[in-house]
């Protein structure tokens, strides 16, 4: 009887060992667990899926993928000049005579937004959009070259764009990239925000506002345009205009 004894004390307490080993090793599983996961061990099945799904919620929300590729867009290779496009300093402009009278010249718009003709003389072009240069420069040609004018004409003339200025345009508000930014001088409002990398989920896409010469100037909402195709004012960006995303 005491060997029987000896021999069931012993098994008891291998059994017990065996259990606080047991529950040291789960300790030290659920404490790493806790400290790799930032989470309660109780919450370690549930926790993740919750988490996973509030991000992928995040980015999904719609209309903000629509400016993910800006690196990989390119808006601007043979686009015609927009008919409002207003000429400023730093465009090139190419005016071609052809007929009884031929001409070709260069010039680019000075800072005070001027070029100078050696026979024509000093010209005003800042403000202008290409068809009223056009017609201005038509006429101020005309006085030297007698062709250009009168019922029938037997010299043509061409005005056309080449190297173009960039524009600063300030972008600010709920952006992923608010700044300044320099910007091809055809952009508009949405390929504009495209450049600066788009609208953070945090702003609004229906209310973005813009500012020129320091006044509220005009208000989109983009849901129009990305539902139906829909845009009634897609405004041209010009220097020194402030984009506003307020938040949503």
């Amino acid at each position: 009887m005491n060997d029987i004894n000896a021999v069931k004390n012993h098994y008891q307490k291998l059994q017990q060992n065996q259990s606080q080993d047991l529950n040291n090793n789960q300790l030290q599983d659920s404490q790493s667990f806790e400290i790799d996961r930032n989470i309660a061990p109780s919450e370690a099945i549930i926790t993740p899926f919750n988490n996973f799904n509030i991000e992928k919620k995040e980015s999904n929300f719609f209309g903000y993928d629509f400016f993910e590729k800006r690196d990989t867009v390119s808006f601007w290779e043979n686009l015609p000049t927009p008919s409002n496009y207003l000429l400023g300093p730093g465009d090139e402009l190419i005016v071609s005579l052809w007929g009884e009278t031929q001409l070709r010249n260069t010039y680019i718009i000075s800072r005070d937004g001027k070029i100078f003709d050696d026979k024509v003389g000093m010209l005003v072009m800042v403000g202008k959009t290409i068809n009223d240069a056009e017609k201005y420069l038509k006429e101020q040609f005309g006085k030297i070259y007698a062709t250009l004018n009168g019922k029938s004409p037997t010299s043509f003339m061409d005005l056309s764009l080449g190297s173009l200025r960039s524009i600063n345009v300030n972008f600010v508000g709920k952006l992923k990239y608010p700044g300044v930014y320099p910007v091809h001088p055809f952009s508009n409002v949405i390929t504009g925000l495209i450049q600066a990398g788009g609208v953070d989920t945090t702003g609004s896409l229906r209310n973005i506002q813009i500012k020129r010469d320091g006044k509220f100037f005009s208000n989109i909402d983009l849901y129009k345009f990305f539902i139906s195709g829909e845009l009634s004012a897609n405004i041209q960006l010009r220097d020194q205009d402030i984009i506003v995303v307020p938040t949503r």
